[in-house]
């Protein structure tokens, strides 16, 4: 107990010196996912939340850490399945929304007063939260769409929870504004019994304060 109150302490006596540190800002940007897997294409979503930065100058000058909560959408389309009996093309597509939580550490290089490049790795956690999966049925000339699961998590028909490794590029303009490429590799089967991993490509633009 004692060594607990003594972290607490140490915890508290850093906040003022490590507030100075941090940068909070807003996110949004564009998602291509591309599920791995030979029956799954992908689709393009979205991505928006809050994210944090802070620097780790106290330890080596231009390294720092990046944390963010996403509303991040990774959608997918089936190939397709024919049905010789009954001469039925099914099609099945979701798009499943996630909290994507990326943690990540990362270096800036400054390259004059206005411009700094940085890169940044790390792992992130998603935790699904709602999406709709539809199924399209087509016999002869005759189409019809239904839904398949109303909430891919809440149904299980989709894993809730998923896990990976991601990097980020990109530049930071006035020390505001960044503008980044992204790349996530899902290292948890997004399907019970199917090897098939979420992954991801995002654009984004943020502005912290």
């Amino acid at each position: 107990m004692k060594k607990l109150i003594i972290v607490v302490l140490l915890g508290v006596m850093a906040i003022p010196s490590m507030a100075q540190e941090w940068r909070v800002g807003a996110t949004a940007g564009v998602n291509v996912n591309a599920p791995s897997g030979p029956y799954y294409m992908g689709q393009t979503g979205f991505n928006v939340g809050v994210k944090a930065e802070l620097g780790l100058s106290h330890t080596t000058k231009g390294w720092f850490m990046d944390f963010g909560a996403l509303l991040s959408s990774h959608g997918w389309k089936g190939i397709g399945y024919y049905d010789n009996i009954t001469e039925t093309s099914m099609k099945w597509e979701a798009t499943p929304y996630y909290l994507n939580i990326p943690v990540h550490v990362g270096y800036k290089f400054r390259c004059s007063d206005n411009l700094k490049l940085f890169a940044s790795a790390g792992p992130y956690v998603n935790i699904g939260l709602f999406g709709k999966e539809t199924m399209t049925a087509t016999l002869g000339e005759v189409t019809t769409k239904t839904i398949a699961s109303s909430n891919v998590f809440a149904d299980k028909a989709q894993e809730r929870f998923d896990w990976g490794l991601g990097f980020r590029v990109g530049a930071e303009l006035y020390d505001h504004w960044q503008l980044s490429v992204g790349y996530d590799w899902g290292m948890k089967n997004i399907f019970k019994g199917q090897d098939v991993r979420n992954r991801s490509l995002s654009i984004s633009c943020s502005y912290v304060f």
